[in-house]
């Protein structure tokens, strides 16, 4: 009782040193707060994530009979005002759970405050190793693969096409919280030789200084651990444009709505750590289903952002309904025990360290035809690669326990 009694001193000092007033949100709703970047360079997947959370909410509105009510805040990519929005979602409207991420920086900087947060926090999209991994919380869940499952996926596409293998590497990276913990991860896979790197800041528009030094690098293959944010086409159209012939790897593949701006300047992409694929209606009834509620909703189709969010969000829904309160302490335990069917397989929750039992997507860009949302490019998946092929195991992850 002393806890709860200073839990909600603390909130209530805080509202009113922020200027909010402690409303809450109506007596006949349950909040779920939702924090992306809906603006700066990462807007792209934030958008995405919304959306796919917007739609697993209009197909589960309710919990135990109870409307939900979905908050949406803009951190901007920043952890500063990512901090900021999660106080103002819990202490003000009173949400139960946060959900988003679209920036590892903004998770991490929730993860340190997250006991003080107190309320479950799941990430859709964070990669960085260390979210489940060093600074593991029992607060924090990521229901999306990490960079190590994500260079797992590059290395068996390494495996499978060992002309890649021997191929000299320069890695073109984000200097910043996930495009060090991608490339590190990059670096480990066995037999990988990079012969030069380029650390350049989110927002930059011109690549040309990036470009000569691959150039006189005498690489013949590029990996661009690029946030798939207004950068990446930045960087390939002006490599097409300075001629380079290098094969390219973006790890993450990139959202098919900047695959379609490129249009005729993308070169052929090959990845090994895709989130997801639309293109898997084919032969996947659900996600037939939620690529039809998305193209009719936003006229376009789904990047693998939208397609993670969507599942992740489900999986929280399945947990609220399945736990016996909305308290954080039920929250957290159902989350850890609850599993669902989506879109990406089964998604379940490793309790030692709240990773996602999720997979990866070996997939190469290919022209479409006859596409929903008149796409004209999209990802092409070769092999599906399930939870068991890319996972980490536990005393690899750097968690020391939740």
């Amino acid at each position: 009782m002393k806890r709860s009694k200073g839990r909600y001193w603390l909130t209530g000092a805080l509202a009113c040193a922020l200027g909010w007033p402690v409303l809450g949100s109506a007596a006949d709703d349950i909040t779920v707060g939702v924090f992306v970047s809906s603006t700066g360079a990462l807007a792209p997947l934030g958008v995405d994530m919304e959306r796919g959370y917007r739609i697993a909410v209009k197909e589960h509105p309710n919990i135990k009979g109870t409307p939900i009510r979905l908050v949406v805040e803009d951190d901007q990519g920043n952890a500063a005002t990512g901090l900021m929005k999660a106080q103002k979602l819990v202490i003000q409207d009173r949400a139960k759970v946060l959900v988003g991420g679209t920036s590892s920086a903004v998770v991490l900087g929730l993860a340190a405050q997250a006991a003080r947060l107190n309320v479950p926090i799941v990430s859709t999209n964070s990669q960085a190793v260390q979210t489940t991994g060093a600074q593991c919380s029992r607060f924090i869940f990521r229901t999306n693969p990490n960079d190590a499952m994500v260079a797992n996926g590059t290395r068996i596409l390494l495996q499978k096409r060992p002309e890649l293998a021997q191929k000299k590497w320069f890695v073109v990276y984000h200097d910043f919280v996930w495009g060090r913990s991608n490339k590190e991860q990059f670096e480990k896979i066995p037999g990988v030789k990079v012969v030069g790197e380029a650390g350049r800041s989110m927002g930059t528009a011109d690549w040309s200084s990036t470009i000569s030094e691959i150039q006189n690098s005498g690489a013949d293959a590029i990996y661009l651990a690029l946030a798939v944010g207004d950068d990446m086409p930045a960087f390939l159209r002006q490599a097409r444009s300075y001629g380079l012939k290098q094969f390219m790897l973006p790890p993450l593949g990139m959202p098919d709505s900047m695959l379609e701006a490129l249009g005729t300047d993308t070169p052929p992409l090959v990845t090994g750590g895709l989130f997801a694929s639309w293109t898997t209606q084919d032969k996947d009834p659900k996600m037939a289903s939620f690529v039809k509620a998305y193209t009719a909703a936003y006229h376009t189709v789904p990047g693998p952002q939208a397609i993670q969010a969507y599942a992740g969000m489900q999986l929280v829904l399945t947990a609220m309904e399945a736990a016996p309160s909305l308290s954080p302490d039920d929250l957290i335990a159902s989350i850890e025990k609850s599993s669902v069917d989506t879109v990406i397989g089964k998604l379940a929750i490793r309790k030692a360290d709240h990773q996602g039992t999720v997979g990866t997507y070996m997939a190469e860009s290919a022209p479409l035809k006859d596409a929903p949302g008149g796409a004209k490019v999209g990802w092409h998946v070769i092999q599906q690669l399930p939870w068991d092929m890319v996972k980490v195991p536990l005393n690899e992850t750097g968690c020391k326990g939740l």
